[in-house]
C-alpha cells in the first residue's frame, strides 16, 4: 500500500465528513431523542438528498446530472445548514456530551469499516467476475449521462430497465469524490460497509431499553453481526469436518438445491455493487425512523418512511413488500394493544403512501416489470438444511422476543422476529417467476432471505444488550453466554471467506479496478481508451456476449453503448427473448453480411459509429472485413484487434 492509495482514504473521510456537516444541523434536532441524536444517518441523508434531488430533475429532462450539478446543490445544502445552525443553534451542550459515547463509536465503526475494506479491495479491486461488469456499466452510463432516464450500455438506443437508483447513487457518490470510477466503484463498497456499521449499530442501541452498557454492547454486537458475521453453515461444515480443510465459503450461499441464501458479509466479500448491497443502509435507516415513529408519531417520520420506501422501489424493489409488511405487523401490534387507532393509523398509511409515489412514480412509469407473476413451489427445502443456514439465527430470534419483553420498544422488536420469520417461510411457499426455470425459486429465496438475516443480525445485538440489562440470574448469564456464542460462530465465515477470495492478502494491487484489463486483454483496453477520448454521442457494436463471461467489457468500461451485450442480462430486463434475440442476429448480420444496404440499415438504425473486430468478434462471427472496411476507416489498432470509425454512410 503506497502514500497514494493512504491519501485517497484520507480523503474520502474528509469528505464523507462535509456530508455529516450539512446534515447534522437539521438531523440532531428532528431526531434529537436517538441516543446518537442521529448522528449515524448523517452521510447517508445528505447524499441521498443530492442524489433524490438530481435524479428528480434529471428525470423530468433537466441536464443537471454533472459534476457541477452536484456542486451547486451541495453548495445550497451547505448555506441550508448554516442558516440552520444559526437560527436553532446545534443540540444543549450537556445532551451532546451524553451522546458523545454513541457518536464516537459510531464514527469509530465508519472509520474502520471504510479503512478495512478499502484496504481488502486493494488485494483484488478488479472489476471482474461474477456480475461486476453490470454494475460498473450502470454506473458508468451513469456518470456519463447529464439527463435521464440513462441509455443501457448492452441495448443501444434504450434505456436502463433495471431498479438502478442504487447505481446512480453510487454515481453521485463517485462525483462527490472525485477519482476515476474505477476507483471509486471500490470506495463505494468500503463507505457502505462504514454506513452499514454505524446504522446497525444505531438500530440496535436505541431499540435496547437501558443504560449505556447493553445499548453498546448490544449495538456492537448487531454491527457485527448484520455486516460481518455469515449463518450457522459454518459452524455446521466445522463440526462436522473438525477443521475448515475444502471449505469453500460460497456454500453458504448456495447450500439448498438450486437457491441463493447470500447476506452482507458475503456481499462485502466478492463485492459486486447490486441492488441487495446498494440497498442495505437504505433499509438499515427505515428501520430506525421506524422505531423514532414508534415512539413519536410524527409526520416528519412518516414522510421519511415514505420516501425510503421509494428508494427501496427504485434499489432493490423486493425491499418495498417486505419493510412494507414489517410496518404492517408493527401497526397491528399497536391497533391489538390499543396504542393508537385505526384512523390514525390511515393518515400515517396515506402520507407514506403519497411520499413513496412522488418518489418513484417516474421511475415506475418508464419500468417495464421483469417478474411475471407468482407460482407455488413444488421442491421445498429439507428441515435439516434450513437448521443448517438459520438455527444461529432463530436463536438470536429467540432471544430478542424474551429479552424485550418488558420493553417499551418490545412491540417493534416482536414486529422484527415475525418479519424474519416470514421471509425465511415464504419461498418454501411461492416464488416470483423469471427467466430461469431451472431455478424457480432461487431469486425469491435470495432477496427475503437476505432481509431476514439482517433482522436476524439486529436481533442478536438487541437480545444480548437487553440482557445485560436484565436483573441478574441464570437467565442472564446463559442467554449472554448464547448470544455470544452465535456471535462468535457468525465471525468464523469472514475469517475463512476474505483470506480465501483474496488471495491470503499477498499482493495488493492498489484500488485501480480495470488495470486488470491491460494485462488480461490488453488490445481491447485500448479500445476502450480511444473511444474514452472521442465519444461522440454515437453507439458501437461488438460481439454479443453470454452473460458471466469477460464479453462486453468495451462497452461496459468506455461508457458507449453497444447494440446488444450480455444475452441473458438483456433477456431478463426486455421481459422476453423476442427483442434480444433480434438484435442478436442483426448483430450477426452486420458483422457477417456482403449487402452493403443490410449493414447500412443496422447502423443506421442504432446510431452506430464505431465497430470493433478483434479476437471475440473473430471467433463468433465469420467477420466480412473487406464490408466493414468499405464503410469505416480503422482509426485504432493492436495486434488483431481494431476499431473502425463508421465514415461512410
Amino acid at each position: 500500500m503506497n502514500l497514494s492509495d493512504i491519501s485517497i482514504i484520507g480523503k474520502v473521510y474528509l469528505i464523507s465528513l462535509v456530508w455529516q456537516l450539512i446534515s447534522w444541523p437539521f438531523i440532531s434536532w428532528f431526531f434529537k431523542d436517538l441516543a446518537d441524536k442521529g448522528w449515524a444517518m448523517g452521510r447517508l441523508v445528505t447524499t441521498l438528498i443530492v442524489s433524490l434531488v438530481i435524479w428528480q430533475l434529471a428525470i423530468f429532462g433537466l441536464p443537471v446530472n454533472t459534476n457541477w450539478g452536484v456542486l451547486l446543490l451541495t453548495a445550497v445544502m451547505l448555506v441550508g445548514a448554516a442558516v440552520m445552525y444559526k437560527k436553532r443553534g446545534l443540540i444543549k451542550k450537556a445532551e451532546l456530551i451524553k451522546a458523545a459515547k454513541y457518536i464516537s463509536l459510531e464514527e469509530y465503526l465508519f472509520i474502520v469499516g471504510l479503512v478495512a475494506l478499502t484496504v481488502i479491495r486493494g488485494f483484488m479491486p478488479d472489476i471482474h467476475n461474477l456480475e461486476k461488469f453490470m454494475d460498473f456499466g450502470f454506473v458508468n452510463r451513469y456518470l456519463l449521462s447529464s439527463g435521464l432516464p440513462a441509455e443501457d450500455m448492452w441495448y443501444a438506443g434504450g434505456q436502463i430497465n433495471y431498479y438502478s437508483f442504487g447505481h446512480f447513487w453510487a454515481s453521485i457518490l463517485i462525483r462527490f469524490l472525485s477519482v476515476n470510477p474505477a476507483i471509486g466503484y471500490n470506495l463505494v463498497l468500503a463507505i457502505i460497509l462504514g454506513f452499514g456499521l454505524m446504522l446497525a449499530f444505531s438500530v440496535a442501541s436505541n431499540l435496547i431499553h437501558g443504560k449505556d452498557e447493553g445499548k453498546i454492547i448490544g449495538g456492537l454486537v448487531a454491527a457485527l453481526a448484520v455486516c460481518v458475521g455469515g449463518n450457522s453453515h459454518t459452524i455446521w461444515y466445522f463440526l462436522n469436518h473438525l477443521s475448515f480443510k475444502g471449505y469453500w465459503y460460497a456454500e453458504a450461499t448456495r447450500f439448498i438445491y438450486n437457491t441463493i441464501h447470500e447476506f452482507p458479509s458475503y456481499s462485502f466479500v466478492v463485492s459486486d455493487l447490486h441492488g441487495h448491497l446498494l440497498d442495505f443502509p437504505m433499509v438499515l435507516l427505515f428501520i430506525l425512523i421506524l422505531y423514532y415513529w414508534s415512539s413519536h408519531k410524527g409526520r416528519l417520520e412518516e414522510v421519511v418512511m415514505g420516501i425510503l420506501l421509494g428508494v427501496m422501489m427504485m434499489t432493490n424493489t423486493w425491499d418495498l413488500p417486505i419493510y412494507l409488511m414489517l410496518g404492517g405487523i408493527f401497526c397491528l401490534f399497536e391497533l391489538i394493544n390499543h396504542k393508537t387507532d385505526i384512523l390514525k393509523l390511515a393518515k400515517t398509511a396515506l402520507i407514506i403512501f403519497l411520499s413513496a409515489v412522488l418518489v418513484a412514480l417516474p421511475w415506475w412509469l418508464s419500468f417495464v416489470p421483469i417478474s411475471s407473476g407468482i407460482g407455488i413451489v413444488s421442491l421445498r427445502s429439507p428441515l435439516w438444511q434450513l437448521a443448517v443456514l438459520w438455527t444461529g439465527g432463530f436463536i438470536a430470534l429467540l432471544l430478542a422476543s424474551l429479552s424485550a419483553r418488558k420493553s417499551p420498544n418490545r412491540l417493534l422488536v416482536w414486529a422484527m422476529v415475525i418479519t424474519s420469520v416470514i421471509l425465511i417461510i415464504i419461498p418454501e411457499l411461492i416464488y416470483a417467476k423469471d427467466i430461469y426455470p431451472s431455478h424457480p425459486r432461487a431469486n425469491t429465496m435470495f432477496k427475503l432471505t437476505y432481509q431476514s438475516f439482517i433482522l436476524m443480525g439486529l436481533s442478536l445485538g438487541i437480545g444480548v444488550g437487553q440482557l445485560i440489562e436484565s436483573k441478574r440470574g441464570w437467565w442472564k448469564t446463559f442467554g449472554i453466554m448464547v448470544g455470544l456464542t452465535v456471535l462468535g460462530s457468525a465471525l468464523l465465515f469472514p475469517i475463512e471467506a476474505f483470506p480465501s477470495f483474496y488471495g491470503d492478502f499477498k499482493s495488493f494491487k492498489g484500488l485501480n479496478g480495470e488495470a486488470w484489463l491491460n494485462s488480461v486483454m490488453p488490445e481491447r483496453y485500448g479500445v476502450i481508451e480511444y473511444l474514452r477520448g472521442h465519444r461522440d454521442n454515437k453507439n458501437m457494436v461488438e460481439a454479443v456476449g453470454d452473460s458471466y463471461t469477460d464479453y462486453n467489457a468495451i462497452s461496459v468500461f468506455s461508457g458507449v453503448p453497444t447494440i446488444e451485450g450480455w444475452r441473458v442480462h438483456e433477456w431478463l430486463w426486455r421481459g422476453g427473448y423476442t427483442p434480444v434475440g433480434i438484435r442478436d442476429t442483426e448483430v450477426r448480420t452486420l458483422y457477417e453480411s456482403g449487402d452493403r444496404k443490410e449493414v447500412l440499415e443496422i447502423i443506421k438504425k442504432y446510431n452506430v459509429g464505431w465497430i470493433v473486430v478483434g479476437s471475440d468478434e473473430l471467433s463468433k462471427y465469420k467477420v466480412n472485413e473487406n464490408m466493414l472496411s468499405s464503410i469505416g476507416s480503422r482509426v485504432y489498432e493492436d495486434g488483431g484487434t481494431y476499431l473502425l470509425r463508421v465514415t461512410n454512410y
